[in-house]
């Protein structure tokens, strides 16, 4: 009988009884599992890794224009009009991931990203400038509303909340006040001191620009040519840009959920070798990372 070894463990293993990580060798082995993908789909493959699923979501881990000068050089020497790109990411800076869009999709007229396990917001929006997208039961996509970070008056104190939740809380505060009852002022004008009309008009800023270029990009490249590419691209927009529909921003969408909302989606289960191939790359380049950061 035979025995599956989880593939993750398989790098934690050989660690562990080598005592050491030997950097050239991993590298030389994850460039070979690239190989070996691009032999099974005759496209040329690129990957963008980030290291957010162990402890905070930090700024390097984020997409943003440096990223811009990494991809330009990824794609510099890539021949021919086909290109793959592995996404695996927490998103960023949705005008970063529009400059990268832009550049992949002048040089190349057929882009695919394979999400092997996460990608989020602002990678989800880039994954809607693909012609397809492959994912399988690991993989999900996200919400792309728009996330602002929000300093506390008080604590001084910084994170990231949802324009679309900024935006609904003030208008409820809005409705609340209509009602001259003094308790009612004393509950809602101490929160309105801490808000102000720039920070609203930021939030309906964000919030048109995620759904103006999720319409965009759908319509422009997944759509490109379809008699109901407008219609197909609002409705997906719609959907991944209400915060009131997934209520979290990291709340995972699945393939099924994906295919239901009428994405082009290539699922990786029909291509078993494929698919053993992607994971393992995606194990190899997640450990390396693991580790590197612990160090």
């Amino acid at each position: 009988m035979r025995c599956s070894v989880p593939t993750y463990q398989v790098h934690v293993d050989r660690v562990e009884k080598a005592q050491s990580i030997d950097g050239a060798k991993l590298l030389t082995e994850r460039l070979e599992k690239i190989k070996q993908i691009q032999q099974l789909t005759g496209r040329p493959l690129i990957v963008y890794f980030s290291n957010f699923i162990k402890g905070n979501i930090v700024p390097n881990n984020s997409i943003d224009d440096s990223d811009v000068t990494a991809f330009s050089d990824l794609i510099e020497d890539v021949p021919g009009t086909d290109l793959d790109v592995m996404i695996h990411t927490p998103g960023g800076i949705v005008e970063s991931a529009e400059r990268i869009v832009l550049m992949l999709r002048a040089k190349f007229t057929s882009v695919r990203f394979i999400v092997s396990h996460s990608a989020y917001s602002a990678g989800t929006l880039m994954t809607f400038s693909g012609d397809a997208i492959l994912m399988d039961d690991r993989s999900v996509l996200g919400p792309v509303d728009p996330q602002l970070l929000f300093r506390d008056p008080n604590t001084g104190e910084s994170q990231a909340v949802p324009a679309q939740a900024i935006t609904a809380g003030f208008q409820r505060a809005q409705t609340a006040l209509k009602d001259p009852a003094p308790e009612v002022m004393k509950s809602y004008l101490p929160m309105l001191n801490k808000l102000n009309l720039h920070l609203l008009e930021a939030c309906n800023n964000a919030t048109a620009l995620t759904y103006r270029l999720s319409q965009e990009l759908l319509t422009k490249y997944m759509f490109a040519g379809e008699a109901e590419a407008a219609a197909k691209s609002e409705a997906i927009a719609k959907f991944f840009s209400s915060h009131d529909g997934t209520l979290s921003h990291r709340r995972g969408i699945n393939i099924e959920k994906a295919q239901e909302q009428g994405l082009k989606i290539i699922d990786m289960r029909a291509d078993q070798k494929l698919r053993s191939g992607l994971w393992q790359l995606h194990c190899a380049i997640e450990f390396f990372v693991d580790m590197v950061g612990d160090t």
